[in-house]
């Protein structure tokens, strides 16, 4: 045997090798398949439950007893007992104890019917299970299929139904991605439902008095049935007295349209008003943040100013009331007055504004149509009226004048009478030596 072996250690090796993983790989599957080892695995705790239907469970393909989502255990055996299906479940021995008042719950973990049990372990009060012994079928509750619910539905209601179902299919169809973004919004509601759940619940106390407050409100109503009946036919009166107002009902819904309307312009001013709000709100941020210095250089303004208001102002107003008293009766004439006066500002405001209007502004002299404005000519006027009336003697102010004529007119002058010439001083343009000198 030994010179065999060491003829094929290579193969004896091999063959071994082969064994050991073998061995290793049927550990796994059945370790997989939930199988129990006698020797170095604990000795399961047995329990039954009668359920009414037990569907879809096949022991050794892996279902299990779970708890809050934990397995605790496996489904070992179905059977028939009185009409009732048996189930024989193997519970790990460290998640015992079981109580008496424990429910199960017969659940799919695939739409293919891979069923477990959902196991309420119960409570303490009702004491502890013994191996061997069965939960009632008051405890337990099987699946419900889908086709069971449908079939308590009416044939309307099927038919409303299937069209839901067609609808919501064309309305969701490629909408899937909307569809998960709808559904995860809804966890802050989830979120909020449960934290007012749990408001609720705190309140068992009021819950149970205002339940209390309600059986005598109620209970006291069914004693005065015929008060009740009577506010019954007042309302019946009173609703048939607006019925009757029909008309001026239908009317009055007809002028809520361009109430409505009105409304909306309304509304779309304001949303003008707080589109500017806004920023000016913010741009005033700034003084209301400074508003505490404002104030507090006002109390100090105050109070510096207090003693010149008590010791100066305060006597100054005592000893000016006489003579505003004395003011009123003018102030009334003035009153009465002030519309003429404004009329008289408002025409010498118009001949200022005429007189000071220069269109073109100031012009450099020998421009074209050159137009300074009345101002400048009134200047010019008035220089014009001093160089005429500067002139005076004994007699008051003459005027000078400058007279023309022709050199005929100033003959013929000359020779209406022999003082002409002596009187004009006209003779003397004709002297030798003057411009008109040897006549015309």
């Amino acid at each position: 045997m030994r010179t065999a072996i060491k003829a094929h250690l290579r193969d004896f090796i091999a063959i071994a090798a082969l064994a050991v993983f073998a061995l290793l790989i049927a550990g796994y599957i059945l370790q997989e398949q939930r199988l129990r080892i006698p020797v170095l695995e604990e000795r399961p705790f047995e329990l039954k439950a009668e359920l009414e239907t037990a569907q879809a469970v096949t022991p050794g393909q892996g279902q299990t007893v779970r708890v809050a989502g934990v397995r605790v255990g496996d489904i070992a055996d179905v059977s028939l007992e009185d009409g009732l299906a048996v189930v024989t479940m193997d519970i790990d021995q460290k998640f015992l104890p079981v109580y008496k008042d424990a429910t199960l719950l017969l659940r799919p973990k695939t739409g293919l019917k891979d069923m477990f049990l959902e196991l309420d372990p119960g409570t303490q009060a009702a004491g502890e299970f013994e191996e061997g012994d069965t939960i009632a079928v008051t405890n337990t509750a099987p699946d419900v299929n889908l086709d069971e619910v449908l079939a308590l539905l009416d044939t309307d209601t099927r038919a409303y139904l299937g069209l839901l179902l067609n609808g919501g299919a064309t309305g969701l169809d490629g909408r899937g991605e909307d569809l998960g973004k709808l559904l995860g919004s809804l966890g802050p509601i989830n979120r909020d439902l449960a934290r007012l759940n749990g408001e609720v619940a705190k309140r068992k106390e009021n819950l149970a008095s205002l339940i209390h407050n309600m059986n005598i409100f109620f209970g006291r109503i069914g004693q005065e049935d015929e008060e009740i009946a009577a506010l019954i036919d007042s309302s019946n009166s009173a609703l048939g007295a607006i019925a009757s107002e029909d008309l001026d009902v239908q009317r009055a819904t007809g002028l809520l349209g361009p109430t409505l309307r009105e409304t909306r312009l309304a509304l779309g001013e304001t949303d003008k008003l707080a589109t500017v709000l806004g920023p000016t709100l913010n741009n005033l941020r700034p003084f209301a943040r400074r508003l505490d210095e404002v104030n507090n250089s006002l109390a100090r303004t105050a109070r510096e100013t207090t003693p010149d208001i008590r010791n100066s102002i305060r006597p100054f107003v005592r000893v000016a009331r006489k003579p505003v008293r004395d003011l009123k009766p003018a102030a009334d004439r003035l009153a009465d007055a002030t519309p003429d006066l404004t009329t008289v500002g408002n025409k010498l405001n118009r001949l200022f504004n005429m007189a000071a209007y220069n269109p073109n502004g100031a012009e450099p002299p020998g421009t074209p149509n050159r137009d300074e404005g009345y101002l400048y000519w009134i200047g010019w006027l008035s220089h014009t009226g001093n160089s005429a009336f500067n002139a005076q003697d004994a007699h008051g102010v003459y005027r000078k004048v400058y007279l023309t004529a022709t050199c005929e007119a100033a003959t013929a002058l000359l020779a209406e009478s022999p003082l002409a010439p002596i009187v004009t001083g006209l003779g003397r343009l004709f002297e030798p030596g003057q411009p008109f000198a040897g006549g015309c």
